[in-house]
């Protein structure tokens, strides 16, 4: 579910990032990776990429997702095992205040501490949301560069005037499907990064 909701995190801002293109009309009809259905396509067309297909097919979003999600779960437990320290000293604090363990002078400094213990918590969670959100910031950059660099080299070869990223709810009213590059796209990146990851 958390990989589920990266991605399409991913995919909305990538399409936010390039002021997308909206999805064709009957986009629910056409298959993206049917590499059987791709025709050749004159030089100097205009042609177009699934965003949303690519990005999350594509094999560097599924690995830093993954790193992504770990960082997340690490924050998480941390968050979590401070948050029982806490809520142990709290209950301490009110166990003593109920029976009169402790004087109403140390019971106040307890007080203080469990005050400056609390801010400190909440400083923490904004500080991790804070970094989460510009590791997923910096994550959404390194994919949407890879993509343009990868589509850099590939139109050397093909030689098309445009190539368009299109999206769900962006400005393309409607594409023709044989224009759809994307599943050449994503067999060429894919490879390019297994083998750069190597």
């Amino acid at each position: 579910m958390k990989r589920q909701l990266l991605y399409l995190t991913i995919c909305v801002s990538l399409l936010i990032s390039c002021k997308g293109v909206n999805s064709p009309e009957g986009a629910s009809e056409s298959t993206y990776f049917d590499s059987s259905r791709v025709q050749p396509i004159a030089e100097g067309s205009i042609v177009y990429v699934e965003l949303d297909s690519l990005t999350e097919n594509y094999i560097m979003t599924i690995d830093l997702a993954a790193e992504l999600e770990e960082k997340m779960n690490k924050m998480e437990t941390d968050l979590n095992n401070r948050q029982r320290r806490f809520q142990t000293s709290v209950d301490d604090f009110n166990y003593k205040n109920q029976r009169g363990l402790e004087t109403r002078a140390r019971l106040q400094e307890i007080a203080e501490e469990l005050g400056r213990e609390e801010q400190n918590l909440a400083q923490l969670v904004e500080r991790y949301r804070m970094e989460m959100a510009e590791e997923q910031m910096v994550m959404q950059r390194k994919i949407l560069q890879a993509i343009m660099d990868y589509l850099k080299e590939y139109n050397r070869e093909k030689g098309y005037k445009y190539i368009l990223g299109n999206a769900f709810d962006a400005k393309i009213l409607y594409a023709d499907p044989s224009l759809n590059i994307t599943a050449e796209v994503l067999d060429g990146i894919n490879a390019k990064y297994r083998a750069e990851k190597r």
